[in-house]
């Protein structure tokens, strides 16, 4: 068995993978919990937690492994020490405290003035360098890392000095073509001996093998294992992930990347162009909880998530009025503009409703996606299939409707729940040469079809 490891926002899954079955024979979940922090804007979870989920989940999985590939969250650091154990909580992609105000300008302001680049707040140099002006680095730091290095260096039970550029390209002055980080920028970010970013591990390495002699391969970011996990045929297919964030991504050969979008390496394969919002899963989770608001409010009870979800989806059928509300659902702003919030427009005395306003911000998190279409020529010129993931997508009728609606085609939705990690124990499988990648496409398309 192939085992994908995603280490998520919200939750920490695994895949297991029989790829003589082509089937997907366990998920075992965690759920994962933001911790309090004392730092203004940080978005931290315990990393010993993790740790802990991450064992019991492989604890959990009775039949043999024979890989294990980590995948999940991206951008966000941690520091460790020598003996290569946390020493601070993961500060998550999702913190901002780049943009606490130091002198008079926001730390993110400050990067760009010494470095000449512009990050967007969570990327792993810029939280680094936000630690540094805020005097949070731990005094016996050695270095900093993502969370699926450490994971993947625990596992094997040293520190690893390698990654997979799909990871190292979310630390910031990272160049997907040469696989370099800009050394001028590490020179001026990096302090008190602290060592540099992973060199670029070549696709499908082996990092090493754990105490009972499991294969594990250097971490993928969750991009690149969900589009390698759900997309067969990568030329005319567009991949549309709905999770707390959200993604459209097509694969490229061309490195002439839409300044509006990012150019990600591919497992030697080529280039994945991708447009990322923040706040996709995320924004129907705080319309969620403005519901529950009122329903504790009014009848002075808790009502069940699932429950209360189910009822979103069933005001949809009831609307009122002629004119559609219009939601931005930018709740915590975009990649480029951090600090800009959500709207809701066109809101009359008619269409005021439960119904209008969820659906309002299901196509405004779908529409936000389709915006870099205009940016992505090659791909509109050849766009032919779409597939969706995310388990928001699956579970809920309403986006792969609106995705339908937005982007006039319907999409293939993937009847898996996780993508990435079954990605992730595909590339596991080629790795140990237990695959083919005709063998991996055949896979694929049974999973997705379900």
């Amino acid at each position: 068995m192939h085992v994908g490891l995603d280490i998520g926002t919200t939750h920490i899954s695994a895949s297991v993978v029989d790829i003589q079955k082509c089937k997907v024979i366990d998920t075992p979940s965690y759920l994962q919990k933001r911790v309090i922090s004392q730092t203004r804007g940080a978005y931290e979870e315990d990393v010993e937690t993790i740790e802990n989920h991450v064992l019991a989940i492989l604890s959990s999985i009775k039949e043999p492994i024979e890989s294990i590939t980590v995948t999940g969250q991206v951008h966000g650091i941690l520091y460790y020490d020598k003996d290569f154990k946390a020493i601070s909580p993961l500060a998550t992609w999702l913190d901002n405290r780049s943009l606490i105000k130091v002198d008079g300008d926001t730390i993110e302001t400050l990067f760009y003035k010494e470095t000449g680049i512009s990050l967007p707040p969570g990327y792993g140099l810029l939280t680094h360098y936000a630690n540094e002006r805020l005097n949070l680095v731990p005094e016996s730091a050695v270095g900093f890392c993502g969370i699926l290095e450490y994971i993947t260096g625990r596992l094997i039970g040293k520190e690893i000095t390698k990654s997979d550029p799909s990871c190292l390209g979310t630390y910031g002055a990272f160049d997907p073509i040469t696989k370099k980080f800009n050394k001028s920028v590490l020179d001026t970010v990096l302090h008190h001996d602290m060592r540099a970013p992973f060199e670029a591990s070549n696709p499908f390495e082996i990092a090493g093998y754990t105490k009972e002699g499991v294969a594990v391969t250097y971490p993928v970011g969750d991009n690149q294992a969900g589009f390698f996990g759900m997309i067969d045929s990568v030329t005319s297919t567009a991949l549309v992930s709905i999770g707390t964030s959200g993604q459209l991504s097509f694969f490229s050969t061309s490195t002439n990347c839409d300044p509006n979008m990012e150019l990600r390496e591919f497992l030697g394969l080529g280039y994945l162009h991708v447009g990322a919002t923040l706040s996709a899963g995320k924004g129907y989770e705080t319309l969620k909880n403005f519901f529950k608001d009122i329903y504790l409010q009014i009848t002075k009870k808790e009502i069940d998530d699932n429950q209360l979800f189910d009822i979103m989806k069933a005001s949809v059928l009831k609307k009122n009025g002629d004119e559609d509300i219009i939601c931005e659902p930018l709740f915590i702003g975009t990649r480029k503009n951090p600090q800009i919030r959500a709207s809701f427009t066109q809101i009359d005395l008619d269409n005021f409703t439960m119904g209008n306003i969820v659906e309002s911000v299901v196509d405004g998190i779908v529409r936000e996606l389709s915006l870099f279409m205009p940016h992505a020529s090659e791909a509109k010129a050849t766009l032919s299939r779409i597939v969706a993931t995310g388990s928001g997508v699956k579970k809920n009728y309403l986006f792969p409707r609106s995705i339908e609606k937005v982007f006039s085609i319907s999409p293939t939705v993937a009847q898996v729940d996780d993508g990435a990690a079954i990605g992730a124990a595909l590339v596991g499988a080629i790795a140990t040469k237990m695959c083919s990648m005709e063998e991996k496409d055949f896979i694929v398309r049974t999973l997705i079809s379900g």
